[in-house]
């Protein structure tokens, strides 16, 4: 799906999703969250047989833990998606457009103050390569982060190359 351009705008290139957080996220993250909640139930189980307590407890603590699971099993999904599909993003020859599942934002170069890649625990412990784009539009800052990148330094340089040099 391209993005709706301006007439005298032409797509230079398309950001690349990473390969590999999609295939962290389906390979590693579900397994280790169900293993997860085995041993939480495990713990729960040995826990009541030790202690002892009513059966009734055991079921409400049970319940309470396949919700927490659930829940964290939506979170996961949706930082899944996040990666898949949630941004596709353009170097036009104006600007950056970023495009999700409701928006579009478009970036002119010349209103971006910093481009970096973040560089945080997501980032290093599961894949997820982001660029953050800060921009200011009406004297308002703003910014638009790119997830799951697949050359994270290569897109930056580029928009680095692409800023109007300031006087």
């Amino acid at each position: 799906m391209s993005p709706s351009l301006s007439l005298d705008e032409k797509i230079e290139m398309e950001v690349p999703p990473s390969k590999r957080t999609a295939a962290y996220y389906s390979l590693k993250a579900a397994p280790l969250f169900g293993v997860w909640f085995v041993g939480l139930l495990v713990f729960l189980l040995y826990s009541f047989k030790q202690n002892g307590g009513s059966p009734q407890i055991l079921l409400l603590q049970s319940l309470a833990l396949a919700g927490l699971a659930m829940l964290i099993g939506v979170i996961t999904r949706w930082l899944w998606r996040v990666d898949l599909s949630q941004r596709t993003a353009w170097l036009t020859t104006l600007g950056v457009r970023v495009q999700g599942p409701s928006t579009e934002i478009f970036v002119p170069y010349a209103a971006i103050s910093s481009v970096r890649v973040k560089e945080d625990w997501m980032q290093r412990w599961l894949h997820v390569d982001e660029v953050e784009i800060r921009y200011t539009i009406e004297n308002r800052p703003n910014k638009v982060s790119i997830v799951g990148v697949e050359n994270p330094r290569e897109i930056m340089e580029r928009l680095h190359q692409k800023r109007p040099e300031i006087a």
